[in-house]
């Protein structure tokens, strides 16, 4: 038996000692890699820990930074172009001009949409008769009228007491918060236009140098994924909010500013703005105006709101610089909305960019390395 674990022991070393002379290291425990590398992992440890902190402490501030980022997309070829005459202030002056447009749209519609939601809640019984003979008037069956008119009770009898009794410090709070983020889209804006190119090189100069072609590449799809997107979508909604409201002002819509900001936010959905917002406003015309009003409301609406941004300005921008085919960002858009919100609506389509410039560069680098390989043979 003791001869038997000698020889046992002597091949256990041969096998050691072979093994060392072959791969010139010996394989170690867990243990042994944790104690050689203690100060990588403790410093690797520290940076994701204050990372994960850094961004937490930023997480209320996300709507704003997101924002910021999309509103410098859509104003950096403003700036492109008065940096040829006015350099100094081009970055103020493309700021404003993308800035100033937006916030007074949705601005001045949240606004007039506040009043409407304050009157609803002071007058509900009103609000609530006055549904009710616009049902008997356009002639609703009584057994649908009924499930209507208790859908109202319910929801005046709860939604509507529930924000009326909302402490103060709520409302404060929220407001407050909006206002900040708010601010911060702009500063975020403002300095992304005026440093972003010194910020994309800092952080490349951390980039290995074996990996800093292809992570060029990389930002130049994603940059231009992302171009296309955020600017055909703005562009597009603001150019349909403008026109909007001339167009509700000619037929006499009530709360302009309102469904202004409504079509803007439509607007920047792909093919959203048409059934969603035009259609329901048809109804409204219908029945208040007659079917006369309502299908040249219609048809004036289709041609001037809703044609142009879907048939020429969006396909083109969108379609044809970024190659993102229409249902994948309506899914993003709408998915990140419901997921993150305001911020989750912005970056869902930085994450499909990503995502779509990954595969892109990949499959570019692959043929190029396919096609130098049948070169050498």
């Amino acid at each position: 038996m003791q001869i038997s674990c000698t020889r046992r022991q002597r091949q256990e070393n041969n096998l050691y000692i072979i093994s060392f002379v072959i791969f010139g290291v010996v394989s170690e425990d867990g243990v042994s890699v944790i104690i050689r590398y203690k100060l990588e992992i403790t410093i690797t440890a520290a940076i994701i820990i204050l990372s994960a902190l850094f961004f937490f402490v930023l997480s209320p501030l996300l709507d704003g930074i997101v924002l910021g980022i999309v509103f410098a997309y859509v104003a950096r070829p403003i700036k492109t172009f008065f940096d040829g005459r006015l350099k100094r202030i081009s970055t103020w002056i493309a700021t404003l001009l993308i800035v100033l447009p937006i916030f007074m749209i949705l601005g001045l519609g949240l606004i007039e949409l506040g009043n409407k939601i304050v009157w609803a809640i002071r007058h509900k019984d009103e609000l609530i008769a006055k549904l009710n003979v616009l049902s008997l008037d356009i002639g609703v069956p009584d057994f649908i009228q009924d499930q209507i008119h208790s859908a109202l009770v319910n929801f005046t009898g709860s939604v509507l007491p529930f924000l009326s009794e909302m402490p103060v410090f709520e409302y404060t709070k929220i407001f407050g918060l909006m206002s900040v983020n708010i601010v911060i889209s702009v500063v975020v804006c403002f300095y992304l236009l005026r440093d972003g190119k010194e910020l994309v090189n800092r952080a490349l100069a951390i980039v290995p140098a074996k990996r800093l072609n292809i992570t060029i590449k990389f930002l130049s799809e994603l940059d231009r994924i992302l171009t296309a997107v955020y600017i055909g979508n703005a562009y597009t909604a603001i150019i349909v909010a403008i026109i909007s409201l001339f167009v509700f002002i000619l037929f006499d819509f009530p709360s302009v500013l309102a469904l202004s900001a409504l079509i803007f936010l439509a607007a920047l959905i792909p093919l959203f703005t048409g059934w969603m917002v035009l259609a329901p406003l048809a109804l409204y015309k219908y029945f208040t105006t007659g079917a006369t009003e309502a299908i040249i409301f219609f048809i004036i609406a289709s041609i001037t709101i809703y044609a142009p941004p879907e048939l020429l300005i969006r396909p083109y921008i969108i379609g044809t610089k970024s190659g993102i085919h229409p249902l994948l960002i309506i899914l993003t858009f709408i998915g990140g909305g419901l997921v993150g919100g305001i911020s989750g609506f912005f970056l869902a389509p930085m994450l499909l960019g990503m995502l779509i410039a990954a595969y892109r560069v990949y499959t570019t680098e692959k043929k190029h390395e396919k096609r130098e390989k049948n070169l050498s043979n």
